[in-house]
């Protein structure tokens, strides 16, 4: 997951009992700021305040080795992130995680009927593996979106949702996924961003949207795309026969630009295991933190390279990394965040370490 941020962070220094100490698992900056991004301090009444607006970009990465097998112990110095082909020096290293927005956004068409009673039975159970602070909202659709259970903590509205769910119709999910991360980035900002589709992935109908502008808003809100696929022993063959051309969705292509993965259910009864499998690989990620080099502010696309090494150069053991391919570059007269709510907070947060926020916030 790729965060871009301009971030603006004030500080009252001189709070009683105030502590700046990073978090154990949140590795310090492997160099101070260029001059260019160094913080200014500036005087006022009851201590100083602290501004500092720096261009960061996050990356969150999953690792595979050349087995497929997931790959958690590595350190800073085995990773190499390029953005437009020029390497960018890592500033900070963690596996660090900070809080969810997850949009389980399940498929509500006709043949979805004995995947949604299996995921009723197993998704407070997988939900409950969770952080206690992450936050869940539950998406319907088949030829339209339905937003069923704003974000909440509490698991058991999310699968009582579910199981309210009466399966029919076509299925549209470009709009489903766009309406979803739309929804996490205006109602979540200060959180990461996770949408969990569960389907057949079969479109059969179009919609407002299509596939290039599902990245687009993916990408611009940060959100990642797992999807958990159920392989049905039967589909309405009608809708196969009379909208072929509607069906010209790739959601495997949707989910690789947004550095998820696409994770098959074989069965019904798989549906459980798979929805585990999605719900670790959102706590498997490395994030990575970079000042860009490109200080140009006109809103274009950046892509982003991971590469991966063990350090040795006698070992045999390839990597690679699974990440958002890029992201958009803010343009001229971008506000900056607020330090007290949002990604402000957030970024804050995450990168002091604070225990603290200005008076107000």
């Amino acid at each position: 997951m790729t965060i871009f941020r301009t971030v603006t962070v004030l500080i009252l220094a001189l709070v009683e009992g105030a502590s700046g100490q990073l978090p154990p698992s949140l590795s310090p900056p492997s160099a101070p700021p260029t001059p260019a991004e160094a913080p200014t301090v500036s005087g006022g009444t009851g201590g100083f305040r602290l501004r500092t607006d720096v261009n960061l970009v996050v990356v969150e990465a999953t690792v595979r080795d050349q087995g497929g097998g997931i790959v958690n112990d590595l350190a800073q110095e085995n990773f190499h992130i390029y953005e437009d082909g020029v390497e960018q020096q890592i500033r900070y290293f963690s596996r660090y995680e900070l809080p969810l927005a997850i949009a389980l956004v399940v498929d509500a068409s006709g043949s979805m009927g004995p995947a949604l009673r299996q995921l009723h039975r197993v998704a407070y159970d997988n939900l409950s593996a969770l952080k206690p602070d992450d936050r869940v909202a539950l998406f319907e659709f088949a030829a339209r979106s339905k937003l069923r259970v704003g974000l909440t903590r509490n698991r058991r509205s999310i699968a009582d949702g579910v199981a309210d769910i009466r399966p029919g119709g076509a299925t549209v999910i470009p709009d489903a996924l766009f309406e979803a991360a739309l929804y996490l980035a205006k109602t979540a900002p200060d959180r990461r961003h996770d949408i969990i589709l569960v389907s057949d992935n079969e479109n059969t109908l179009q919609g407002y949207t299509d596939e290039k502008r599902v990245i687009r808003e993916a990408l611009e809100s940060e959100a990642v795309i797992y999807s958990i696929q159920v392989e049905q022993e039967q589909h309405p063959h009608s809708m196969v026969v009379l909208l072929p051309i509607f069906r010209d969705v790739s959601v495997a292509k949707i989910v690789h630009e947004t550095g998820g993965e696409v994770i098959a259910a074989k069965s019904v009864e798989s549906i459980g295991s798979a929805m585990a499998t999605a719900i670790s690989r959102l706590k498997e990620r490395y994030s990575l933190s970079y000042y860009s080099t490109n200080g140009r502010l006109d809103g274009g696309f950046r892509e982003i390279e991971i590469r991966v090494t063990d350090g040795s150069k006698d070992s045999g053991r390839r990597y690679v990394a699974y990440a958002r391919r890029g992201y958009y570059a803010r343009t001229e007269g971008t506000s900056s965040l607020n330090p007290c709510t949002g990604p402000g907070k957030q970024l804050a947060s995450f990168l002091l370490g604070l225990s603290f926020l200005p008076q107000g916030c």
